[in-house]
């Protein structure tokens, strides 16, 4: 894996080295409102980040995740992930969270696009899909601007401070990726909302 850059974040893939600091994010207030953050002890943590996979590519099974710090100060504010499963071959998913001050700035939308990026690039992947709670609303614009599509409401989809929630699937094909992204290393062209807002 490799890090990656954008005109405000750094990007470096988790490993052993930094897992700690990931794990220190993990514990931000408002990290759990939207998502189940697992809550593993530092070393449950770092032991299971050693047992990824170490490179990327579309045969991979597992976790691969990016921890997102400010360029300049290198303060770590949040992460990105592609989770590439066994039974979805050629497809992955795109998660990602930020600590609340960060929010609203358009960091997430820059790791997020720069990992996507990074995935239809260096890999034969044809699709990146993601989920995000209906009442998720920052995801759910962040997702419309990058290309999603929104798919359906899964009932039930997911476990959230111990209650299971309905999730929105979203699903962005390598094509349209190419139709919104401009070929530079930090744009995109950002696609007129197809619902008003």
């Amino acid at each position: 894996m490799k890090s990656l850059s954008t005109p405000s974040l750094a990007l470096d893939p988790v490993t052993p080295r930094n897992a700690a600091v990931l794990w220190r994010v993990m514990q931000g207030a408002h990290l759990r409102e939207y998502q189940d953050v697992p809550r593993f002890a530092k070393e449950e943590f770092e032991q299971r980040v050693a047992q990824r996979p170490k490179r990327l590519h579309v045969r991979a099974v597992g976790r691969f995740e990016w921890l997102v710090s400010l360029a300049e100060s290198r303060t770590a504010i949040g992460w990105v992930s592609l989770r590439l499963g066994e039974a979805t071959r050629g497809a992955a998913e795109v998660g990602y969270s930020l600590l609340a001050p960060y929010r609203g700035k358009g960091y997430a939308l820059e790791a997020t696009s720069a990992v996507i990026d990074a995935g239809f690039a260096g890999t034969e992947l044809t699709q990146i899909d993601a989920c995000c709670l209906p009442g998720n609303s920052a995801s759910r614009r962040l997702l419309d601007r990058l290309g999603f599509s929104e798919i359906k409401i899964q009932r039930n989809g997911a476990v959230v401070r111990g209650h299971a929630v309905d999730i929105v699937i979203y699903e962005l094909k390598r094509e349209r990726w190419s139709a919104v992204y401009d070929g530079s290393a930090n744009s995109i062209v950002i696609p007129a909302s197809r619902k008003p807002k």
